[in-house]
């Protein structure tokens, strides 16, 4: 960690040890650390991070607590990382006290999402609760009512951007079970939908950023605590490596934001030009859009940058609605996307660089000179590779995905192999 410190300037690193009595050695408890990059580049992304935990499966136990940005081109940037002994009220508000303190600083209205860890909840109490991972959020519903249509339900109350379909999803759901919505209901709304969060999400309902993340260090979680650290240095330094080279190219070829919403606005824009529109105020940009499609009618306020569709002010780029009254008008569209959308922000996330590690003879002397001492109570007794599979649960099924059926008899339970039909050989 010293050694990241000396060689790329603006590294944080923040020790917990536990100091003995008599005793010249420290015992390790937890360690976080956080890239000048990564910190210097989520000024320059939205302003949402999505916080996780994930199992260590080395010679100690232990979890490494990951918080996530995304960048404008929907790409994940990892902001801080820690090593902590459990997931608790204790190591989550250690924790977010540092992403604080070194990577939020003084900015406001940063979204944070997470999955309902009690720890997390408390943890942010005094700050006001986070927006909530939705599969968590209805994972923790589903085992409250075990209903798969009223966990379709839920999720798509939860996903919906207009408030009249979040408000007929409700209600269909309370015909089914009254205690399903009233559950619902005991829960701010503007934590877990997407419909009453004010765009605060910009869009993103869970997460899996911090989850894609987990996925790439996988690997990383039998080394040594040390090695794991390093990974996370060098990753850092190849997604770095890839994107800032993307960035200035598409600046040389004069885009003026990214792919990402280039492809949207280009869909959206195939959609607009089906849409009818009525004048209403010109000088105010106020219209009635016609769908086509649906025959639905949405109200457009260019001059607010409201739409009733509810997507431009989640998403925070126009909505089809808002395209085909620019149309009308004559208007540069542009004009309505964010700005995190942008190249010049994008350029600005991935333009910081990193300075490789030389040799260690070169790393500076540990400021704990007498040695750190692991954390005993956290050393895996048993011999052998830990179980790395984690306990499959609900939060593992993908929607809509039919269980596995046998071949011959087309029953779920059992494969071709174990099928009570299949036909048994006879010796004559």
């Amino acid at each position: 960690m010293e050694a990241l410190q000396k060689f790329n300037l603006g590294t944080i690193v923040e020790w917990c040890v536990l100091r003995q009595t008599c005793v010249d050695y420290v015992e390790f408890r937890r360690v976080f650390w956080a890239f000048e990059p990564s910190i210097t580049g989520f000024k320059h992304c939205r302003p949402v991070i999505s916080i996780d935990a994930t199992h260590l499966y080395g010679k100690y136990k232990g979890k490494m607590m990951i918080a996530m940005g995304v960048d404008g081109n929907n790409q994940i940037l990892p902001l801080a990382f820690a090593i902590v002994e459990n997931e608790s009220y204790v190591s989550w508000s250690w924790f977010l006290s540092h992403v604080k303190k070194h990577v939020v600083k003084d900015s406001e209205g940063i979204c944070l999402i997470s999955d309902r860890h009690a720890g997390i909840l408390k943890a942010v109490n005094d700050h006001g609760s986070p927006w909530y991972c939705l599969r968590h959020f209805i994972d923790n519903f589903n085992d409250k009512f075990r209903n798969s249509q009223l966990k379709a339900l839920a999720y798509r109350a939860g996903s919906q951007n207009q408030i009249r379909k979040f408000n007929s999803i409700m209600e269909e759901i309370e015909k089914i079970n009254p205690k399903a919505r009233q559950w619902l209901t005991e829960y701010a709304p503007e934590k877990w939908t997407l419909a009453h969060d004010g765009g605060k999400r910009y869009g993103l309902l869970t997460t899996n950023l911090s989850e894609i993340f987990n996925t790439v260090l996988k690997g990383a979680r039998f080394l040594p605590i040390t090695t794991c650290a390093q990974l996370t240095f060098y990753r850092l330094v190849h997604y770095y490596n890839v994107r800032r080279p993307m960035g200035f190219s598409a600046q040389a070829n004069g885009d003026m934001y990214t792919p990402h919403v280039l492809a949207k606005q280009a869909a959206l824009m195939s959609k607009a030009g089906a849409h009818y529109l009525r004048d209403f105020n010109r000088q105010k940009g106020i219209f009635e859009v016609i769908t086509q499609k649906e025959n639905n009618v949405q109200v457009v306020e260019l001059y607010k940058k409201t739409c009733t569709c509810g997507k431009w002010e989640i998403f925070k780029y126009p909505c089809s609605h808002v395209l085909s009254a620019c149309v009308k008008l004559s208007l540069n569209t542009w004009q309505y996307i964010d700005k995190c959308y942008s190249i010049a922000n994008y350029c600005a996330t991935w333009s910081s660089e990193f300075s490789p590690l030389p040799h260690e003879a070169y790393w500076p002397n540990s400021s704990y000179t007498r040695g750190l001492l692991p954390n005993s109570e956290l050393k895996r007794d048993k011999k052998g590779r830990p179980r790395s599979t984690r306990l499959r649960n609900v939060m593992d099924i993908k929607e809509g995905k039919k269980p596995n059926t046998c071949g011959i008899c087309k029953l779920p339970g059992h494969n071709r192999a174990t099928c009570p039909l299949k036909p048994r050989r006879t010796d004559v």
